[in-house]
């Protein structure tokens, strides 16, 4: 009968340890939330746009080759008003260097009127206005300025302006006998063209003898 009692009593003990392990076991704890910051960090959903027509895709093209084209024709007129600013100034800066240069020919003049009252003589005159011809000439050579050369020259349009036919008899047919008005060229380019008289050749006996009674 002892025997039996131990028996129970170690059960029972068993129980009771069984019981209290029951008790001091932890319930599990709850799962924490995500807080708010990590909920909005989280990357939203993208929705995917809708894959463009081939005319929508060729609309996109012309617009944007428009809009090139306008840009490219901006800058050209940009630049064509700067090339033509730049053309102007430089004009400028030549007119105003030649007309300096040409106010000193003028004083010259001045200088000879001045003097051509006193008791100066024709040939004094005469040699002041040679010494002002000259200095404008060089001017003018200085600027590449030229004569054209014409009498005893064929006659070319591109240099001469024909305004009479003459009869000669040093110059043949064709070639220019007599310079009216001199003409300049500035560089290759005619400035001015020569005003000429073309021959026509040697005078007739009709022209020859009307030559005679108006020398008569």
């Amino acid at each position: 009968m002892a025997k039996d009692k131990e028996v129970r009593i170690n059960i029972g003990g068993d129980e009771e340890e069984s019981t209290d392990q029951a008790e001091t076991t932890a319930e599990p704890e709850p799962e924490e939330t995500a807080s708010t910051d990590e909920q909005a960090r989280e990357p939203e959903v993208e929705t995917p746009k809708p894959e463009l027509t081939e005319e929508e895709k060729l609309a996109a093209r012309v617009a944007e080759l428009e809009d090139k084209l306008l840009r490219a024709q901006a800058e050209l007129d940009n630049s064509r008003k700067r090339s033509a600013r730049m053309v102007e100034d430089m004009l400028r800066t030549a007119n105003d260097r030649l007309l300096s240069e040409l106010l000193d020919v003028v004083d010259n003049f001045e200088r000879a009127l001045q003097h051509s009252g006193d008791n100066s003589s024709p040939e004094a005159l005469g040699q002041g206005m040679e010494m002002i011809y000259k200095q404008l000439v060089t001017i003018l050579e200085r600027y590449d300025v030229r004569p054209i050369e014409a009498v005893g020259q064929a006659f070319d349009p591109n240099l001469h302006e024909a305004l009479m036919q003459i009869a000669s008899e040093e110059h043949d047919e064709g070639t220019v006998a007599e310079e009216i008005s001199k003409g300049y060229k500035i560089g290759p380019r005619v400035l001015r063209h020569s005003k000429v008289a073309v021959s026509r050749g040697k005078p007739n006996e009709a022209e020859e003898t009307e030559g005679q009674n108006e020398a008569e």
